[in-house]
């Protein structure tokens, strides 16, 4: 087996880091895009700090696109990638949760080509898109989650059709990622569980998945040893500025795991639930899957979900990452079924198609590959009934 690894992404992960974008930003431009969510990044402070840091460094003009929702959708692609154009913007910063970092780099290959969003999902790889002109990407998070800042992925909902698509390309990477953990200390204790989360299914699939690559391996060995250790301290302790620091590391690691090693079956059931029930966040609807999907997976991976259970301390058993699951979603108090957060059982035939329709492609990589479409609803039954 030959394994390959790949990063063009620039790091700067520190206390304070986010005062150097205007330094970093220098290098591409005099006119910058922030891209980000309503009203977050403008309470933490975070958006004063980048405008600042921009304005010291300057950079004459930045434009402000402040419109992006918590499940994305097209339109806030395709309005941001008209403005960069009519107002000639020469590098794009993201800012926010993934949500926003996902736009931002989507934004630089609608706008550095033309179309809409929707013309770049599974688009190839090759010379048809213009590599050179491609604007830069600076993706600065404010969450410890997505790992979006290094990896090669935007999740977009189209809300008419009730899909969530992905753009994965290698001009979708940022260019520089800035993590600081400070810009993470606002989340509540209940965001800080779903998007903590969120970064640990990454590492879990990333792991257990049979896109085997013994490099990328490691960073989600590294990631879930963290988030087992530092995710609970991070929603109990808000102000612990050593889990915060923790968590944006362990995120940034299953990012670049995923990145090598994609998701698999916990990602593909989940996405079809919040792109028809928005108000349902990502990680939410992760944790709800997560302990149902690797019990249907373990047996077929036994010595990853052995390796997984012990690295959250728990005996290196291939079913006790069903129960490692249970109890950690239990401390960190996410809901547990696709009936608490308001899933319509008569919904599920619907979700189940869709997955069948929009990602099947992902069944080969899953552990154990689903053969009938009725092991997909039953998955579905279960996380619904909470019979697991």
């Amino acid at each position: 087996m030959v394994s390959n690894f790949y990063i063009p992404v620039e790091v700067f992960l520190g206390e304070n880091a986010t005062l150097k974008v205007g330094e970093v930003a220098r290098r591409f431009g005099f006119k910058a895009v922030v891209i980000t969510g309503k009203k977050s990044s403008k309470e933490n402070g975070s958006l004063q700090k980048v405008l600042d840091s921009l304005k010291k460094h300057g950079i004459s003009e930045v434009l402000i696109y402040d419109e992006v929702e918590p499940n994305p959708i097209d339109r806030n692609v395709n309005d941001a990638a008209r403005l960069v154009v009519e107002e000639k913007v020469d590098l794009i910063i993201g800012l926010g949760g993934g949500s926003a970092l996902d736009v931002a780099k989507a934004v630089s290959i609608v706008s550095s080509n033309e179309g809409s969003v929707w013309d770049y999902v599974k688009y190839p790889e090759g010379a048809r898109l213009v590599p050179f002109y491609n604007r830069p990407v600076i993706c600065i998070p404010t969450t410890s989650g997505t790992g979006s800042e290094v990896d090669r992925y935007s999740v977009v909902t189209n809300p008419i059709r009730k899909e969530k698509l992905v753009v994965s390309h290698s001009l979708n990477y940022p260019k520089v990622a800035i993590i600081d953990p400070l810009n993470t200390t606002s989340m509540s204790p209940y965001l800080t569980a779903v998007t903590g989360f969120d970064a640990l299914t990454h590492a879990l699939e990333s792991l257990t998945n049979r896109a085997d690559n013994f490099i990328a391996e490691e960073y989600s060995v590294k990631a879930i040893r963290i988030i087992a250790k530092w995710l609970p301290v991070a929603v109990n302790e808000p102000d612990n500025l050593e889990a915060r620091k923790q968590m944006s590391y362990a995120a940034m690691l299953a990012g670049i795991a995923i990145d090598h090693l994609g998701v698999a079956l916990i990602h593909t059931l989940e996405h079809p639930v919040s792109a028809h029930y928005p108000h349902v966040a990502h990680g939410v609807g992760l944790a709800i899957l997560a302990p149902y999907v690797t019990k249907y997976n373990y047996e077929y991976r036994k010595d990853k979900y052995s390796l997984f259970a012990e690295l959250m301390g728990y005996p290196s058993e291939p079913h006790k990452a069903v129960d490692s699951l249970v109890e950690f979603i239990d401390t960190l108090g996410l809901p547990k079924t696709l009936k608490d957060v308001g899933v319509e059982k008569e919904k599920l035939d619907r979700l189940t198609e869709d997955v069948y329709m929009l990602s099947r492609h992902s069944f080969i990589v899953n552990p154990r590959e689903p053969k009938e479409l009725d092991e997909i609803r039953e998955l579905y039954e279960s996380a619904y009934e909470g019979n697991l």
